[in-house]
């Protein structure tokens, strides 16, 4: 599995896009009999994809929790599936973010076979105080991380 942030060029703007991608290879568990990917598979791709990028910017994430008491949990999910998904498919999975907000902010996945999208989701992400038992408020460098996965920069030159 590869994954790491990436700039991508927006073909209307011209300006580039920064998103984290990660690859996947289909596995026989993750599909039914036909050779079909399960439904909520992706949901749990989506999850390790989050997963994978928070580790790169601080490390094991339970650990991170324990310390903090800060988490993040879904609390909307839209899905579109657009083709279907099947056994040994290999995928690339880009998430990047927007509507940054004090306790909440949306991550956009599209998941793609080759250059082909398969599926496009939003998920929307809400900040937990495990400790204090409450919605927690994303702050400074955590802030500047989530906005940078969605970030227009200008390209050099």
């Amino acid at each position: 599995m590869g994954s790491g942030l990436y700039l991508m060029p927006d073909k209307d703007t011209r300006k580039e896009q920064s998103m984290y991608k990660m690859t996947i290879k289909v596995h026989l568990s993750d599909t039914d009999v036909t050779g079909q990917v399960y439904y909520s598979k992706p949901l749990e791709w989506m999850e390790w994809c989050r997963v994978n990028w928070f580790g790169e910017k601080y490390g094991n994430f339970m650990k991170y929790v324990e310390e903090t008491g800060i988490t993040f949990f879904p609390s909307k999910v839209s899905i579109d599936y657009r083709k279907p998904i099947f056994f040994a498919d290999k995928l690339e999975i880009e998430m990047s973010s927007k509507d940054l907000k004090k306790v909440s902010f949306l991550l956009e996945y599209t998941i793609k076979r080759q250059e082909e999208i398969v599926l496009k989701a939003d998920v929307l992400m809400v900040c937990f105080d495990t400790k204090r038992r409450r919605l927690g408020k994303i702050e400074g460098g955590m802030l500047e991380h989530i906005n940078g996965i969605g970030q227009v920069v200008q390209p050099a030159g």
